[in-house]
């Protein structure tokens, strides 16, 4: 059955987000509460790139858009792998109506963390989290996690927020728990590692013109030394 968010008017078919959260950007809202809808919630980014072991940070903002100010308690959708830490004082100090909040998560992937995980981000709204198998033509496991932010105030709902942590296989020089983008600001899902974490080719020059400079000029003393010895022969 097609359910309407009446915070934002996105339609969702029973499927995306479980049947129950908004599937509209930067929306999430719990489809459920109907007209009494009063919570936005999404994060920024919602995909990262970090390593088995090592800590990522995003944002996650907060929206209140009842009638009245309230608080907020984060409890997981389903249970989360890893380690998710957050300010809790201020994510229940009540939020005016109309009012955003921007709430720090530090997000710390499980160091064991070898291949796919349940794949909680693409189920609520996470733009191709989606995707199995390989991240930039790199091995990779997943690691995702859905957040219910719901109103302390009574009858002003929840909303749902996600995101997505990807580990591809770790190159050399990369540190556990650095997030990259390709263009060193870790923002986002880029093209890879710095150019200064990828692995350099061997620098096969050692070694590899000494013996035979060294021959060649053995080869041009003894010349030398036989027309010199034998003027007459030139």
């Amino acid at each position: 059955m097609a359910l309407y968010c009446e915070l934002c008017g996105s339609r969702t078919d029973g499927a995306e987000r479980l049947g129950v959260y908004c599937p509209g950007e930067y929306c999430g809202t719990d489809l459920r509460a109907g007209p009494d809808a009063g919570v936005r919630a999404w994060c920024e980014p919602p995909r990262r790139f970090g390593t088995a072991g090592g800590t990522v940070t995003l944002d996650l903002l907060v929206h209140n858009e009842g009638p009245r100010p309230t608080g907020f308690r984060i409890e997981p959708v389903e249970p989360v792998e890893g380690r998710l830490d957050f300010d809790r004082r201020a994510v229940e100090e009540p939020l005016p109506a109309g009012a955003s909040r921007r709430i720090e998560l530090r997000y710390t992937v499980p160091p064991d963390l070898t291949g796919p995980g349940p794949d909680i981000a693409s189920r609520f709204g996470v733009p191709g989290s989606g995707a199995a198998g390989r991240v930039h033509g790199a091995p990779h496991a997943r690691a995702g996690v859905a957040l219910r932010v719901a109103a302390v105030a009574a009858r002003q709902g929840a909303a749902c927020a996600a995101f997505a942590v990807d580990v591809p296989e770790r190159p050399d020089g990369v540190e556990d728990g650095r997030a990259w983008d390709g263009k060193g600001n870790g923002e986002g899902p880029g093209d890879g590692p710095p150019s200064s974490a990828r692995p350099q080719p061997a620098d096969r020059r050692t070694g590899g013109c000494g013996p035979l400079a060294l021959a060649l000029l053995v080869a041009l003393v003894a010349a030398v030394l036989v027309l010199g010895a034998h003027p007459g022969a030139a």
